[in-house]
């Protein structure tokens, strides 16, 4: 548990590091642990009593959000193993959990990858634009990821040129929840150049923020809080060409992991949420808030 990072600010946590240099971590360690042994001794000390009950429950939904909102350092995010596509057999898989498949979409595979993306309930969604290092000059969006639980399909301008729109009916079937992280520019960058409405969608940023996040976690916080991986974010990568023909091993990877990434960490949020989802405690207030339990309703089994 990381109670006192959780509730110091950044400010206060700078201020603790710049008084106690090395010791800090030390001290915060010190005072999250026993905050932990506080808590577990509570439970215990309460164990079959029904009236505690609303209590156990509680605490437990307290330290739900805070494993899930407190922000990884630097240096432990970098002890985390990667989240990373290797290439098995011509395919590509997420070492974290199954094989998974990136498909680069061409002209003559379009129509089959719209299908076979019509027919999930949610999908992955990240855009890539190359970057402009002139003042005034926007380059057009290059690239739209999609990705299924096992599949991440490229759809890259410069391949389908003017067909790009036809990603239109699909991102804005209503049945099709679209989850990505940050989605405000993606979905800008659509309307401006497809006259495509992303709808709906989910940012996870948004979904953490309702948990209690102080500030948006960004890709590299909510991969390590919600399936344990770190996710590299190379600017070389970044800023590079996302026009140019073919894509790099480096692209392919970078932006397919992105997407699924966004899959993953949606079914995995729903998982860690699913024990306290429709749960009350004393005055029938529910634990989960309720604009989140809205909009994540659907996807939650039946208790």
């Amino acid at each position: 548990m990381q109670l006192m990072r959780y509730c110091l600010s950044p400010n206060k946590l700078a201020w603790l590091r710049q008084e106690l240099g090395e010791h800090a971590d030390e001290l915060i360690a010190a005072m999250d642990a026993a905050g932990s042994q506080y808590l577990a001794g509570l439970a215990e000390s309460q164990a079959g009593d029904l009236s505690a009950a609303d209590s156990q429950l509680k605490f437990q939904w307290f330290q739900q959000k805070l494993a899930l909102t407190t922000r990884l350092t630097d240096a432990e995010l970098a002890n985390l193993e990667p989240l990373s596509l290797v290439d098995i057999k011509g395919e590509m898989r997420v070492e974290m959990r199954v094989e998974m498949r990136v498909e680069l979409v061409t002209p003559d595979t379009l129509a089959t990858a719209l299908q076979q993306l019509s027919s999930e309930s949610v999908l992955g969604f990240d855009t890539e634009t190359r970057a402009s290092f002139e003042p005034g000059v926007q380059h057009p969006l290059s690239l739209v990821q999609l990705a299924t639980s096992d599949t991440c399909y490229l759809f890259q301008r410069a391949v389908l040129g003017e067909r790009l729109a036809e990603l239109k009916p699909l991102l804005e079937n209503e049945q099709i929840l679209k989850v990505g992280i940050g989605l405000r520019g993606d979905g800008q960058a659509l309307k401006r150049d497809w006259d495509i409405q992303v709808s709906p969608r989910l940012d996870l940023n948004w979904a953490m923020a309702q948990l209690g996040a102080g500030k948006e976690m960004g890709t590299r916080q909510l991969v390590a809080a919600l399936l344990h991986k770190r996710i590299d974010k190379p600017k070389k990568i970044t800023l590079s060409n996302w026009q140019q023909v073919p894509l790099s091993q480096a692209q392919i990877q970078y932006a397919a992991l992105d997407a699924l990434a966004a899959n993953l960490c949606f079914w995995q949020l729903i998982d860690k949420l699913q024990g306290f989802y429709g749960k009350t405690t004393v005055g029938n207030k529910p634990l989960l808030p309720p604009s989140l339990a809205a909009r994540l309703a659907s996807y939650f089994h039946p208790a």
